[in-house]
């Protein structure tokens, strides 16, 4: 029983397959109730090898096979034969527009019988000049006008690309209306390129080079060739070079990857690899143009596109190898690159038959090359604003650091010389009086304190600057903190008032002693000699602290308030008095640091207050 059951499954599974190749294609009835007729297992096929068969013979033979689907039959040098039967009716429209839905196509011939029911042939594609098209359109149409009754069209079709095309029939008015969608839908294509590529150029010249730009114009005209609009608007009187416009592919695929590789930096990453990767695309893709440019042979432009393949898989799975390994670089790259290469994957899956042929499959490759294109230019505005911001903050840091070497050497000469000048006296008068000898002792120390809080300043600078956790908060008895900082001055210089303080007190001690002491040096260096500094700390509503430091000194002129916080800045007033212009900008950064924020008021003639709010803060876990 068992080995009867499958002796008939195949049985079934040999016969079933020629009895759908023996089946004719059923008549289609041009009823005028659809504008646009579909005809999925309405058309025959019949393959001519050497392409020498007529009319007449095709007509004759026997070998016509039926069409389940869209015409597929990839790449072929042979001629194929497409035959569609109609019916007429008396009532029904008599215009009707067959048209081929492919611009690859290098001629299209279309036996149709005309109202004389005499045989009239109109001629279209690629190797046919535009103007001599029976349609102006963007891919082969051919008008018809049948008389009422039974009438058989035959198509025959030649190219040197993949033969994977739908094949309709429209009404006359469907066909002009998909026409303005079409044009809608390039001229967009088209405008969203034009905008990007001239942004591109703007930025991308300065950003990625030379390459990018041959990148850019290749990819355009790659979109350009398969849309037809090149042979309707520009070589109109004159067959399409068909060599000359497969040479594009392979142009694409050596800036494709030469793209790749500066994208992913593979000559830093794999040297060796790059090198042979750049060396088997490029003789590749000069192989075959060479190739094509002789021969215009098929095989050529199924090796480019197999190239293009592996290329895609290639570099993907490189940038998906890179980014695991943390490089957000390769993680651009899949996304913008990957959405053309995807594109062009269901592109060659549609030529190869391995899609179906409708809207997405065959412009894929537009939307993908417009998505490629906008989020290049974003991601080339986006890098050229940050090497702007790069070389704005390099250029800043040259700056600060040409005055620092000069306010180093000016800072450093006067502490050295006073040094200098009191070691030569201690030297040459050994039996000087007591007092002499301490007063240049104390020249000495006080220049050596001098250059001890310069040099401490800006170490504090350059852990805030550079250490990825420059603050080391600990719980804090801050008012300790507050007598180790006016421990320098005579009890008669600082008038302290401080209220009760939270204990303990979240904050980095040393980098506070450091606010502290620059905000009483300045009251200091500008307040006059028989004048008090006041120095008030007071808590404040949950937990928080204030602290306000006030000088009776000349003020702070109002245009030059905004500066006081900046890096290096010396005001007119202190001209002449020690310093470095480290001291505030301190002040705010360590403030910053701690969450909180410092302000100043100044009145001329009437003196200075800089007050500092820190928030509590919490433990870090």
């Amino acid at each position: 029983m068992w080995i009867r059951l499958l002796w008939t499954f195949a049985l079934i599974w040999i016969l079933v397959p020629s009895v759908a190749r023996s089946q004719e294609a059923t008549p289609l009835l041009l009823d005028g109730t659809l504008s646009t007729l579909p005809l999925n297992g309405r058309l025959e096929w019949l393959e001519d090898p050497r392409g020498s068969q007529s009319l007449n013979d095709v007509q004759q033979s026997r070998a016509w096979q039926r069409l389940p689907g869209h015409l597929h039959v990839g790449f072929t040098s042979s001629a194929i034969w497409v035959r569609l039967t109609v019916k007429q009716p008396q009532t029904a429209a008599t215009d009707w527009v067959l048209v081929i839905d492919g611009t690859q196509i290098d001629e299209a011939v279309l036996h149709a019988p005309t109202d004389l029911t005499t045989e009239h042939v109109q001629r279209a594609g690629r190797q046919i000049p535009h103007v001599q098209w029976p349609m102006n359109s963007r891919t082969p149409a051919f008008q018809i006008r049948l008389t009422p009754g039974e009438h058989q069209l035959y198509l025959r079709l030649r190219s040197e690309h993949t033969l994977s095309n739908e094949i309709r029939l429209s009404s006359v008015g469907a066909f002009q209306q998909a026409e303005k969608r079409e044009s809608l839908f390039f001229g967009a294509f088209f405008g969203v390129y034009v905008l990007a590529l001239a942004m591109q150029l703007l930025f991308g010249l300065r950003t990625a080079g030379v390459w990018y730009l041959a990148y850019t114009l290749t990819l355009g005209l790659a979109g350009l060739n398969p849309s037809g609009y090149l042979q309707s608007f520009v070589l109109t009187t004159q067959p399409l070079p068909v060599p000359l416009v497969s040479l594009v592919i392979c142009m694409a695929l050596v800036t494709l990857t030469r793209m790749s590789v500066e994208w992913l930096q593979l000559n830093q990453a794999l040297p060796r690899l790059s090198r042979w990767y750049q060396v088997g695309m490029t003789s590749l893709a000069a192989c075959a143009g060479g190739w094509m440019l002789v021969q215009g042979s098929q095989q050529a432009v199924q090796v480019i596109q197999v190239a293009l393949l592996v290329h895609t898989i290639f570099a993907l799975g490189l940038s998906v190898h890179f980014w695991r390994q943390g490089s957000s670089q390769a993680g651009y790259y899949i996304l913008i690159f990957g959405v053309v290469e995807l594109a062009a994957v269901i592109r060659f899956a549609r030529n190869e038959g391995l899609l179906p042929v409708h809207f997405w499959t065959d412009y894929a490759i537009f939307i993908g090359i417009a998505l490629h294109v906008i989020m290049m230019s974003v991601y080339l505005i986006v890098r050229f604003r940050n090497v702007q911001e790069a070389l704005a903050i390099e250029q800043k840091a040259r700056t600060e650091q040409r005055e620092f070497v000069g306010m180093v050497s000016h800072e450093f000469k006067t502490p050295l010389a006073i040094i200098s000048t009191s070691v030569q006296q201690l030297v040459a008068n050994l039996n000087a009086p007591q007092d002499k000898v301490q007063e240049r002792a104390s020249n000495i120390r006080q220049a050596v304190r001098r250059m001890e809080r310069l040099l401490n300043d800006y170490l504090s600078v350059e852990r805030l600057d550079t250490a990825h956790q420059p603050m080391r908060l600990v719980n804090t008895d801050f008012f300790e903190v507050i007598e180790e900082a006016v421990a320098d001055w005579p009890l008669e210089r600082i008038r302290l008032q401080v209220d009760e303080l939270p204990e303990p007190w979240v904050c980095d001690p040393d980098m506070m002693r450091i606010v502290l002491r620059n905000l009483l040096e300045n009251a200091d260096r500008h307040a006059p000699p028989d004048t008090r500094i006041d120095l008030t700390v007071q808590a404040e509503t949950a937990g928080s602290l204030r602290l306000s430091v006030r000088d009776l000194g000349e003020g702070v002129p109002p245009e030059e308030q905004p500066k006081l916080f900046q890096k290096f800045f010396r005001g007119r007033a202190s001209q002449g008095t020690p310093g470095a212009g480290l001291g505030l900008y301190l002040v705010a950064r360590i403030v910053k640091a701690h969450h909180g924020r410092v302000s100043v008021e100044s009145t001329a003639g009437q003196g200075t207050c800089f007050m500092v709010y820190l928030p509590a803060m919490k433990l870090p876990v």
